[in-house]
């Protein structure tokens, strides 16, 4: 499953996304950032868990403030 998670600052490296998953308890797979207009930067996570603890932890970070930004999270479903 992955989780988008947009928001964060310009400079957010993937590592500290993965830490700070991982400190909730995600087995973290991935992380894939994609810089976006604004000076923000969307993070694409695929963690290692079914759908319902994917959206569990979207619920989790959804709204949290990182470095002074508001998080957004959505579970989703990537279809190759």
């Amino acid at each position: 499953m992955h989780i988008s998670i947009s928001g964060f600052p310009a400079d957010v490296e993937a590592h500290d996304i993965q830490e700070a998953l991982e400190n909730y308890g995600a087995a973290v797979n991935s992380v894939t950032l994609e810089p976006n207009s604004g000076g923000h930067t969307m993070a694409v996570v695929d963690v290692d868990t079914d759908e319902t603890g994917a959206r569990a932890l979207a619920e989790k970070i959804n709204g949290r403030i990182w470095q002074g930004k508001r998080l957004r999270a959505q579970a989703f479903l990537f279809m190759k």
